[in-house]
């Protein structure tokens, strides 16, 4: 969810429940001040009416006529001694003329005369019936609620939108940088303090990217001229040594085992230097690739290497498969791919070769148990009987994929071991 909107929804639910407390706050309110207004009316009657009482003053002892009617009866002293002496209260009183009963405000007033005797004064006036001025107040504050909620909202949305726009421009901007591209400067105009903070730490720190990107990349380049070189002179060097014919077998078995050990480690540092410039994204070339074109002149080579081994290998091209990447990483791929099938494979063992337009399936005989799923693309994992490998080609295999998003997925079904790739996620 965008910040603009999680904002919004957290300041909508803020003033949600605050409108919500006010019209709540707002009816009471209202109530309390038309009671205290009926209620001061009342008072001033019923003190009125017991002054004029207890003077003798002659006076019915009812009034059922007027804005301010009453009735006065004899009451017990138990009955005075149980019941509050002053209370107002809202009921349902019968009104004579009318001959019905509405709603009104109450005072009843426990008074004692000079004789001892108790009486009870009720004075009653009509009043608003509040059953229905609280759902008229409840329909208006839900009306006023809903235009104020929507009308803030809308303001708050705009407001916080506007507001957000430099950081939107910045993300736009992180959306189409790529690391050792030159891409247009990041130059967003704002003259919010936080918002100018954020954007020179980001200049700095893509600042500092591309300085250790390009020492990266040099590093690797020399590495790769440096290493490769002393590795092929002491190669050339042991070769020298066996035309030498004064050498025992002991010592030309030693100096073959050297050699297979030198070629071994320069085959892992040509492998861990092409990991290294997929990993820092040095492959920028794009062309279509035919992938059945790479198999198919891939597989002679290896079939000679490994014909040993008397390995069946059966194609299904049902349809080119074209991928858009580096020619060079394409091949890189398939080989490496179908090495492994050979590698891994078991003596007059079959491999089966599967395209269908948008993926590329190679299936291959040999470990009787399936795989570790988890581990089996790993740098420098071995299986178990396979240690002399440099257990990078499968790392390889899965860096290209990554690099360029296509699917690749191990499985084992009847007896063999398929790895798939689905160029159609790119």
């Amino acid at each position: 969810m965008k910040l603009q909107n999680v904002i919004t929804f957290r300041l909508s639910i803020l003033k949600a429940v605050s409108i919500a407390l006010w019209a709540v706050c707002f009816y009471f309110a209202i109530i309390k001040e038309i009671n205290n207004e009926t209620d001061e009316s009342l008072t001033n009657y019923a003190e009125t009416l017991i002054t004029d009482y207890l003077a003798g003053i002659s006076m019915p002892m009812s009034n059922e006529t007027g804005d301010n009617r009453y009735y006065i009866r004899p009451v017990s002293a138990d009955h005075a001694s149980r019941y509050q002496h002053i209370k107002y209260k809202d009921r349902e009183m019968f009104f004579k003329d009318k001959n019905k009963y509405e709603p009104a405000r109450t005072l009843t007033y426990i008074f004692k005369t000079d004789n001892g005797q108790y009486c009870e004064l009720v004075v009653f006036t009509t009043t608003i019936d509040k059953k229905n001025l609280k759902q008229a107040i409840l329909y208006w504050l839900m009306a006023l609620y809903v235009v104020l909620l929507l009308g803030i909202t809308a303001v708050n949305l705009w407001t916080v939108s506007h507001s957000m726009k430099p950081l939107k421009n910045l993300l736009d901007w992180f959306d189409a940088y790529k690391l050792g591209q030159k891409g247009k400067p990041l130059d967003v105009k704002t003259g919010i303090t936080e918002f100018k903070k954020l954007n020179e730490a980001v200049k700095r720190s893509v600042e500092r990217n591309e300085r250790q990107y390009e020492q990266q990349k040099l590093f690797i380049a020399n590495a790769s001229h440096e290493m490769q070189t002393p590795l092929a002179v002491c190669t050339n060097r042991l070769e020298m040594l066996l035309d030498d014919d004064n050498l025992s077998e002991s010592q030309m078995e030693e100096i073959i085992k050297t050699l297979r050990t030198l070629k071994s480690l320069s085959a892992t540092n040509r492998s861990l230097l092409l990991l290294c410039k997929i990993d820092n994204g040095q492959f920028h070339n794009r062309v279509k690739v035919n992938l059945n074109g790479i198999i198919v002149r891939t597989l002679p080579d290896l079939e000679t290497v490994y014909g040993r081994k008397r390995i069946t290998v059966s194609r299904h091209f049902s349809e080119d498969t074209v991928a858009e990447m580096d020619e060079s990483l394409a091949n890189v791929l398939l080989s490496n791919l179908l090495k492994n099938a050979f590698v891994h494979n078991t003596d007059g063992g079959s491999i089966r070769i599967f395209t269908d337009g948008g993926s590329l399936t190679v299936a291959n005989t040999g470990a009787s148990s399936p795989l570790d799923e988890n581990k089996i693309f790993e740098r420098f994992y071995h299986s178990a009987d396979k240690k002399s490998s440099t257990g990078l080609g499968l790392a390889l295999v899965k860096a290209i994929c990554n690099l360029y998003g296509f699917g690749l997925e191990y499985r084992f079904e009847n007896n063999m071991h398929t790895f798939n790739i689905n160029t159609r996620m790119a």
